[in-house]
């Protein structure tokens, strides 16, 4: 492993773990967002339009629900591996979503993908971690962290590109060579050496318990309002399902002999206020770019492809933060200044935003949110480098792989409390609405703020 990590620290090897895992980063970042012009057309051509968002929602608890599940078995069968795997399995649901007749299957076919996606945002990152030597790892986090936040602004883009020109069903097929591609890319890392010291149990009743608990919460927290009033019987339902399942989850797991969700790692403070800054980070970033579309069409009169577009600047700005905060940790060594500085700038613009929702110019709105953006940027590179480095190389998947849960239920929190906040509200007024929303959004910066100025990991 000695030559792995020299040959990893050089130019030559950059590039080949980069490539590696890039491509697989990109696909699951973009499929995250490039149906979000589709759906009509998707909606048109299968009649379901009244339950459309099913295409969306069981591919998110898809993807959540499997995220741990890949982390476990790479730590223990090797990390390249179970990433070609999560590429197969991608790759073919998509040709299956891509033909799908009706919008049942679609639904079906889209949780497979989702399947197959869960690994592949944290196998790539946890083989950042595995390759690169941590004094370069945070300036590679940052190149990361880059292509998710680019991927995701052109996902929508693209989208609307492929469905408008060809049809809806490219969407999926577009993924073919792309998957191609990624899995050829793959090949050529060095191969993951598995753990050695841990003797594999398969771990079913807690990977089974998981996945009640978090498809319960991530469907009371994507349906609130919407399907369902937060004081409906189902609801109840649902959050008493997530809570008990999490009961039960955790009393298994403390006596599993190999657990497939790391409680002793969540345990850890670093990593534990790193997951939590994380779910108040997403949590943030979701609310912002779901409803500033809204507001910019409704309390600005711009049509829907212009507030599309002006999402551009927002994403691109965590792009260049991201990078820019990766850099900045190389050079001093520091890791929770940024986060701090970053996420004290997001609270305090979208506080001003809420207070001046009714009368700030567009300009001031649009520099408001990229000051934002600039903040939210901060936080991502850091936060791998800190779950990753506590964890140690043993664990590196596991650990991965909570930030990327983390980050799913932060963003169906975010959107739901900012949906519950608009729509509960909005017949006082769209403004006195927004400033709630935007309110509501500079609390969950500034909780991410103390959050990080609780981890206790100071330094690279």
């Amino acid at each position: 492993m000695q030559d792995v990590v020299s040959v990893a620290g050089t130019r030559t090897g950059f590039r080949r773990v980069f490539g590696g895992v890039m491509v697989a980063m990109f696909l699951a970042s973009i499929d995250q967002t490039i149906l979000a012009t589709a759906l009509p057309a998707i909606g048109a051509a299968l009649d379901g339009s009244a339950h459309l968002s099913w295409v969306v929602i069981a591919y998110l608890i898809a993807t959540t629900v499997t995220a741990p599940l890949y982390g476990h078995l790479g730590d223990r069968f090797g990390r390249r591996r179970m990433l070609l795997a999560a590429l197969a399995l991608f790759t073919f649901a998509s040709v299956l979503c891509a033909a799908a007749p009706t919008l049942v299957a679609l639904v079906g076919t889209r949780a497979l993908q989702g399947m197959g996606a869960g690994g592949l945002m944290s196998l790539s990152q946890a083989l950042i971690g595995e390759h690169i030597p941590p004094r370069e790892r945070p300036r590679y986090q940052g190149y990361f962290a880059s292509v998710f936040a680019t991927s995701s602004t052109l996902g929508p883009v693209l989208g609307g590109y492929l469905t408008e020109h060809l049809s809806w069903r490219a969407v999926f097929a577009i993924n073919l060579p792309i998957g191609a591609l990624a899995a050829y890319l793959a090949l050529r890392l060095p191969p993951s050496a598995p753990s050695a010291t841990a003797r594999f149990r398969p771990d079913v009743p807690g990977a089974l318990l998981f996945a009640v608990a978090a498809s319960a919460l991530l469907l009371a927290l994507t349906s609130a309002s919407e399907r369902h009033a937060w004081t409906s019987w189902s609801m109840f339902a649902l959050l008493g399902a997530a809570v008990a399942g999490s009961a039960a989850l955790l009393w298994w797991e403390r006596r599993a002999s190999d657990p497939v969700i790391p409680l002793r790692l969540l345990a850890m403070p670093a990593i534990m206020r790193s997951n939590a800054m994380v779910f108040c980070f997403a949590a943030t970033l979701f609310g912002a770019l779901l409803y500033l579309p809204l507001f910019l069409q409704r309390g600005r009169g711009f049509g829907i492809g212009e507030s599309g577009l002006l999402l551009l600047p927002i994403t691109l700005s965590i792009a260049v933060a991201s990078t820019t905060t990766g850099a900045l940790i190389t050079a001093t060594r520091r890791l929770t200044l940024f986060p701090v500085i970053g996420l004290t700038l997001s609270s305090a613009a979208f506080a001003v935003l809420a207070a001046t929702v009714g009368d700030a110019p567009t300009w001031l709105v649009l520099a408001l949110t990229i000051a934002a953006a600039l903040g939210l940027g901060a936080v991502m590179p850091v936060s791998q480098i800190i779950v990753q480095d506590s964890a140690g190389r043993e664990a590196l998947g596991s650990a991965t792989a909570s930030l990327a849960v983390s980050r799913s239920i932060g963003g169906a929190f975010g959107a739901g409390l900012a949906g519950t906040l608009l729509f509960g509200l909005i017949g006082h007024g769209l403004e006195q609405a927004f400033a709630a929303v935007f309110g509501a959004l500079a609390l969950l910066a500034a909780a991410g703020c103390a959050l990080a100025l609780s981890i206790p990991r100071r330094r690279l």
